[in-house]
């Protein structure tokens, strides 16, 4: 039977003895939108119900939409709400209840963005579809740019020829076009994954730190000052003309907000890229009360709890997490900054950074002493750099005289003893190394930093240079902070130009620890690294012929052959790394780069097509795909510098 009945006689089903409603997990997931959605076009489907007594019915099928009519409407409401009545028992009432769940069938996501596609070419503005559909202006942009993708694409991703993730990449290519020709190469090669198409596309020349800087400073303002961009709307792979210009805007704007800050009362205010890298383990002062306003802290337990519930979810959604976190970080950092009297605030300060795309800014932080720049008078004929200070100590009086060599072995006796105390408290140990890493003397602690994977002073670590004040800043890390920054020093200690990765030497350090790293991290680094253009400016012309034949084939390497060394170099700079390719002293164990069979290309100067191999055979690993071929226009011609990884 059909009947209205008050929203507040409604119960959910969980609620109705052992329960009969068989969702579980998720029954609060994506409220928002249903609710939304239920705003904008009304009720559609009656719920289905049972009687409890007393005029309470409680809901078998669709308690999600009644959680999201108390949204709307408050649960004490009398709004009428369409049902129907089944007279059954608990059991039957269940039966129901998980029979439409397991027979719902959810549209398949190409149809669905195919669907929102088709809104806008009605006329719906993206405003109006995020409103209706409970999305957020985000949502509605990706939805749009996925059901605007080529046909060829889309077909694809319905039959599960290629992921969601490899679909999602192809939204990099603006034109039907580009991406139709990009896909018919890519199945060619076997190659339709995310990470080749980002590559084909120009994607992922610049590192995750610069990268997330386009979300701070906002493409529409970073178009504005005459940058290029094609944004990645489901990560971080933009596609970035001028990544100078972008990490200059967002130095504007952390500059302005430490301006602000100061203004604010605070005694000092610094970017953390400006602060020894020890800063980001600088305590902030504890708070006895946090001074919430309104409902603030309601709002704050909610969002947690929320968070807390989305992370019990099998598969939820990360711009809900995302949402979530801006709105807990947003009401901590508001009260916290409140928080502080202005006697206090005159006495600390507080570091600005940027943490996926979000300002980030901790209050209350008393800069360590020991960190405070030391006031020293350079000597200018100190080669290394090094200040000496221009006080000079009283002399002690003349004590008697022991042989050089009595004060070897006094000093290995002692060395011996301090070793043998010290093995025994490894959190002092590891202090008195990080110490002795970061300090310019060593004090008796013979360990160094003066490797090439570094690039800045030794107090940059931990804020001193001094031993003493060093030792002092590293007893108050947590000992997961001193093996952070003990794993930053090993980058720092690196030393390899004298070693390449061509020979076979067991021994080598060098060999043995780039072998040992992750292909997916230490692959990316090389290729960012690698100066093609120095490279192929410094090699002869069998190595530069041999080089393309490696990455783009014997054929054209033939061609190649007729021309200059000016002509060959040039060329070799243009085309060659867009492949992946590596020289073999940057080639690890994990090396993923040409040479591979490679099917004949096209000639490039007209004509019929090479005739296409017979058969497919995928490369042994995942290769990095060719952007076309080009001919250098002449050679004088300045080729295209190579993207090199900040």
């Amino acid at each position: 039977m059909d009947v209205q009945i008050p929203l507040n006689k409604l119960k959910f089903g969980h609620e109705d003895g052992e329960g009969i409603n068989a969702r579980v997990i998720g029954r609060d997931a994506r409220l928002a939108e249903l609710a939304a959605n239920l705003h904008a076009h009304g009720q559609i489907e009656n719920l289905v119900v049972k009687p409890m007594g007393d005029g309470f019915y409680s809901v078998a099928n669709g308690n999600r939409r009644l959680a999201a009519f108390h949204l709307i409407h408050g649960e004490t409401s009398s709004f009428l709400v369409n049902c129907t009545i089944h007279e059954v028992d608990e059991t039957r009432a269940f039966e129901y209840s998980l029979a439409t769940a397991i027979t719902a069938e959810q549209l398949h996501p190409v149809d669905q963005y195919e669907a929102f596609a088709r809104l806008e070419a009605h006329g719906k503005t993206n405003e109006e579809i995020a409103r209706q559909y409970g999305l957020t202006e985000k949502q509605v942009r990706q939805a749009l740019a996925l059901g605007r993708l080529a046909p060829v694409v889309r077909n694809a991703w319905r039959a599960a020829t290629i992921t969601a993730d490899a679909a999602k990449a192809f939204t990099l290519a603006l034109d039907h076009g580009t991406q139709e020709k990009l896909f018919a190469k890519l199945e060619a090669k076997g190659d339709l994954n995310p990470w080749s198409v980002r590559a084909a596309l120009g994607a992922g020349k610049l590192d995750h730190d610069v990268l997330q800087l386009l979300d701070f400073v906002g493409a529409e303002a970073y178009r504005a000052r005459g940058g290029e961009v094609i944004e990645d709307l489901f990560g971080h792979s933009h596609i970035i003309q001028d990544a100078d210009l972008l990490k200059a805007m967002a130095r504007e704007k952390l500059t302005a907000e430490c301006e602000q800050l100061r203004a604010d009362g605070w005694s000092w205010a610094e970017i953390m890229d400006d602060l020894p890298k020890g800063a980001r383990y600088w305590p902030p002062t504890e708070l006895k009360q946090i001074a919430y306003e309104g409902d603030e802290k309601q709002r704050l337990d909610a969002a947690r709890k929320a968070l807390d519930d989305l992370y019990q979810q099998d598969d939820y959604s990360d711009d809900e997490e995302e949402r979530l976190g801006l709105v807990i970080e947003a009401i901590e950092k508001a009260a916290r900054a409140r928080s502080f009297t202005a006697k206090r605030k005159a006495e600390l300060g507080c570091i600005v950074d940027v943490e996926n795309g979000h300002l980030v800014v901790s209050f209350g932080i008393k800069r360590p002493a020991e960190a405070e720049p030391a006031r020293r008078n350079v000597d200018a004929g100190d080669i290394g750099g090094a200040a000496a200070s221009t006080s000079t100590k009283p002399k002690a009086p003349d004590e008697p005289e022991i042989s050089q060599a009595l004060k070897q072995r006094l000093g290995e006796q002692l060395t011996k003893a301090a070793a043998t105390a010290l093995i025994q408290d490894e959190q002092l140990a590891l202090s008195v190394l990080l110490a002795g890493f970061c300090s310019y003397d060593g004090a008796g602690v013979k360990v160094s930093v003066n490797g090439l994977g570094g690039g800045g002073p030794d107090e940059e670590v931990l804020g001193s240079d001094e031993f003493p004040k060093a030792l002092r800043l590293a007893m108050q890390l947590k000992p997961a902070e001193r093996i952070t920054l003990l794993a930053d020093i090993a980058a720092r200690a690196l030393n390899f130009r004298d070693f390449a990765l061509d020979n076979d030497d067991e021994d080598s350090g060098a060999i043995a620890i780039c072998n040992a790293l992750d292909p997916s991290l230490i692959n990316p680094a090389l290729r960012g690294a690698f100066d093609a253009k120095d490279y192929f400016a410094g090699v002869s012309k069998a190595l530069s012929l041999k080089a393309i034949e490696e990455a783009l084939g014997p054929d054209l390497a033939r061609q190649q052959a007729k021309g200059g060394k000016a002509e060959i170099t040039a060329f070799a700079i243009e085309n060659v790394p867009p492949t992946g390719w590596l020289p073999p002293q940057l080639r690890p164990k994990g090396y993923d780069g040409p040479p591979v069979k490679k099917p004949k290309l096209a000639p490039i100067d007209g004509g019929k097509a090479a005739a296409k191999p017979k058969g497919k055979a995928a490369p042994a690993k995942p290769a990095k795909a060719a952007k076309p071929v080009k001919r250098a226009a002449s050679a004088k011609k300045a080729a295209k510098k190579t993207a090199r990884k900040r």
